[in-house]
C-alpha cells in the first residue's frame, strides 16, 4: 500500500503547527519551572555560571552557620564575665566593710563570704563553655573561617579568667589588716575582667559584621544565579499567548488548505 501524499500547502501547515506545538511545550515548561535555563542543553554557559554561583552561595551559607555558633561561644564567655564582675563587686564591698570592722568574729564571717565568692567565681569559669569551647581558659581557642576555602578567618584565644590562676584573687583569704589591699586587688581584677569583656565584645562585633556580609553575599550570589537562568514570567506569558494564537491560525490555515485539496478532488 503506497503512502499518503500530502499537498505542499498541507505539508507546510503541518510543519508550522508542529513547530508551534514544540514551542508551546517549551514555554509551558518555562512557566511551570520559572526558569528559562533548566539544563545545560538550554544554555551551557548560563547554566554552569549559575551553578557555580549557587555552589558558592551554599558554601558561604554553611560558613554563616559557623559564624553564628562562634558568636554564641563568645557570648557565653561574655555573659560569664558579667556574672564574675558582679561577684568581684560583692567582694570589693566586703573588703571595704572589713576595713572598718576588725573584730575577730566579723573577720571570720568576712573570710567565709569571700571564700564562697571565690568558689563561685571558679565555678562560673568552669561553666562558661559553649559546645565544648571555654574562652575563659587559655587552653581553649576558636578559629572562625569566613570564606568557602578558609583563607579568611578570625582566631580567638581564650583568656586567663580562672579565679584560681589570677594573682589578683590572692587577698580573698585576707585578714582585716589586708582589707584595703584586698579592695584594691578587687579593682585590679575588675579591670582585667572588663578588659577581657571588651576584647570579646570587639570580636563579637567583627563576627556580626562578617555574618551580615555573608548574608548579603549569599543573597547577591543567589540573585546573580537567578538572573542567568530564571524566566521573565511576563515575557513568557505573552509568548504563550502569541503561540496559542499562532496555533489557532495554523489550524485554520491547515483546514483551508485541506478544503482546497478536497475542492480539486471534487472535479474528478
Amino acid at each position: 500500500m503506497s503512502g499518503i501524499t500530502l499537498s505542499t500547502g498541507i505539508q507546510k501547515n503541518l510543519l508550522s503547527l508542529q513547530g508551534t506545538t514544540t514551542n508551546i511545550e517549551k514555554t509551558q515548561f518555562k512557566l511551570s519551572t520559572g526558569k528559562k535555563v533548566n539544563t545545560a542543553l538550554d544554555d551551557p554557559i548560563a547554566f554552569f555560571k549559575a551553578q557555580n554561583l549557587n555552589y558558592r552561595a551554599s558554601d558561604l551559607s554553611a560558613r554563616k552557620d559557623s559564624i553564628v555558633q562562634a558568636q554564641k561561644t563568645v557570648e557565653a564567655a561574655s555573659q560569664t564575665l558579667e556574672s564574675m564582675l558582679d561577684l568581684v563587686d560583692q567582694a570589693r564591698s566586703i573588703f571595704e566593710t572589713m576595713a572598718s570592722d576588725t573584730s575577730a568574729k566579723a573577720v571570720t564571717g568576712y573570710e567565709k563570704d569571700l571564700n564562697s565568692i571565690k568558689s563561685q567565681m571558679q565555678y562560673l569559669v568552669g561553666d562558661g563553655y559553649y559546645q565544648g569551647v571555654n574562652l575563659l581558659q587559655t587552653s581553649d581557642s576558636l578559629t572562625v573561617k569566613f570564606d568557602e576555602n578558609g583563607s579568611s578567618s578570625l582566631a580567638i584565644q581564650g583568656v586567663a579568667a580562672s579565679a584560681a590562676g589570677m594573682s589578683s584573687i590572692k587577698y580573698v583569704d585576707a585578714v582585716a589588716s589586708q582589707a584595703a589591699a584586698g579592695a584594691a586587688e578587687m579593682e585590679t581584677l575588675r579591670d582585667s575582667l572588663r578588659s577581657f569583656a571588651q576584647s570579646f565584645s570587639t570580636q563579637n562585633a567583627i563576627l556580626d559584621t562578617r555574618r551580615e556580609f555573608t548574608d548579603n553575599m549569599v543573597s547577591t550570589l543567589n540573585t546573580g544565579a537567578s538572573e542567568l537562568v530564571n524566566a521573565d514570567m511576563n515575557e513568557e506569558s505573552a509568548n504563550m499567548l502569541a503561540l496559542q494564537t499562532r496555533q489557532q491560525l495554523g489550524t485554520i490555515s491547515l483546514s483551508i488548505a485541506n478544503q482546497a485539496d478536497q475542492s480539486v478532488l471534487r472535479l474528478f
